[in-house]
C-alpha cells in the first residue's frame, strides 16, 4: 500500500504532469480524443504506480494510452449524464462531481488493467482506497480539459461585451485635446497616421496596422490598406464607377477595396 501511495505522489508532483495540469483547451470536436492521446503519452513517460520498472516501454505506453482513453470515455459519459440530470449548481460543481463519480469505476479498471499486464498482481481493498484519490485527481484534470468552456472566461467575456467600447488611452493621448472625440476615420500616410474627427484632423506617429490592432473592433474596421473607419461615422456605402466607397459623417469619402468589401458591407450595413 505504501508503494502505491508513494508512486502516486511522485506521479502527481512530476514536472510533466504539472505541465499537463495547466489550463489547456483544444478547440473542436477532436478535443477529447487528442487530449486522451496526450495524457496517455504523459502517463507513459511518467510510468506511475510502479509501471516504469515493471513494464517494458512499448507495453507501458500502450497500457497508459488505453487507460487514458477509458478515463476520457468514462468522464464523457458521466458528464453527459450529470448535464442532463443536474440543472442546479455551477459548471464547476458538475465537473468535480463528474470527476468523483467517474473515478469509482476507473479505480477498479486501473487495478484490473494492472492485473492483466502483471499476472498475479492484486489490489487489496486498502490499496484500492489509496488508489482512488489519485485516480479522482486525474479524472478531475480530464473533466476540466473536456469542459467546452471556462465559466470564468465566459463571464469575463460577457462582462466585457456589456461595457461600451472605448479608444485606448495610449492612442487618444497622442491627439490634441480638442480632437480626442468623435473620430470618424484613420488614414495611413507613410509612417504616420492621420486621425480624422468631426472637428478636424491630426497627424500622429503610428502605423495604421498597429492602430487597428489595439482599437476595439466594435468601434470600427479597416476598409482599405490605407483606411480604417469608425462604424458610427458611416452614413452609407455607395458605388462610383464600379468602385465601392463609404461616405462618412463629415462628408469624407473613403474607398473600400475588394479585399475588405465583404467584411465592410456586413459590418457597416447591419
Amino acid at each position: 500500500m505504501g508503494g502505491v501511495v508513494n508512486d502516486g505522489r511522485n506521479f502527481l508532483n512530476g514536472r510533466p504532469m504539472q505541465l499537463a495540469m495547466r489550463e489547456w483547451r483544444i478547440p473542436g470536436k477532436w478535443r477529447g480524443l487528442l487530449s486522451a492521446v496526450a495524457f496517455g503519452a504523459v502517463l507513459g513517460v511518467m510510468g506511475p504506480f510502479g509501471s516504469q520498472s515493471a513494464l517494458s516501454p512499448a507495453v507501458r505506453y500502450l497500457f497508459w494510452m488505453i487507460v487514458a482513453l477509458a478515463g476520457f470515455g468514462t468522464a464523457a459519459v458521466t458528464q453527459r449524464a450529470l448535464l442532463s440530470a443536474w440543472t442546479d449548481g455551477s459548471g464547476a460543481k458538475r465537473i468535480f462531481a463528474g470527476a468523483a463519480a467517474s473515478a469509482i469505476p476507473m479505480t477498479f479498471f486501473v487495478a484490473w488493467a494492472f492485473g492483466v499486464v502483471q499476472p498475479g498482481r492484486i489490489f487489496s481493498p486498502a490499496q484500492l482506497l489509496a488508489l482512488f484519490p489519485y485516480v479522482a485527481l486525474v479524472q478531475l484534470l480530464i473533466a476540466g480539459v473536456m469542459s467546452p468552456a471556462d465559466p470564468v472566461a465566459v463571464v469575463a467575456a460577457v462582462e466585457q461585451s456589456a461595457v461600451d467600447p472605448e479608444y485606448p488611452p495610449d492612442f487618444m493621448s497622442k491627439l490634441p485635446p480638442a480632437l480626442r472625440r468623435d473620430i470618424v476615420a484613420l488614414e495611413a500616410q507613410d509612417h504616420y497616421l492621420r486621425v480624422h474627427t468631426l472637428y478636424g484632423s491630426a497627424l500622429i506617429l503610428m502605423r495604421l496596422a498597429d492602430a487597428a490592432a489595439i482599437i476595439d473592433p466594435r468601434l470600427g474596421l479597416r476598409v482599405h490598406r490605407s483606411w480604417w473607419v469608425a462604424k458610427d461615422s458611416v452614413r452609407g456605402i455607395e458605388r462610383r464607377s464600379g468602385r465601392a466607397i463609404a461616405r462618412l459623417a463629415n462628408d469624407t469619402v473613403v474607398p473600400i477595396s475588394r479585399t475588405y468589401f465583404p467584411a465592410a458591407r456586413l459590418a457597416l450595413e447591419n
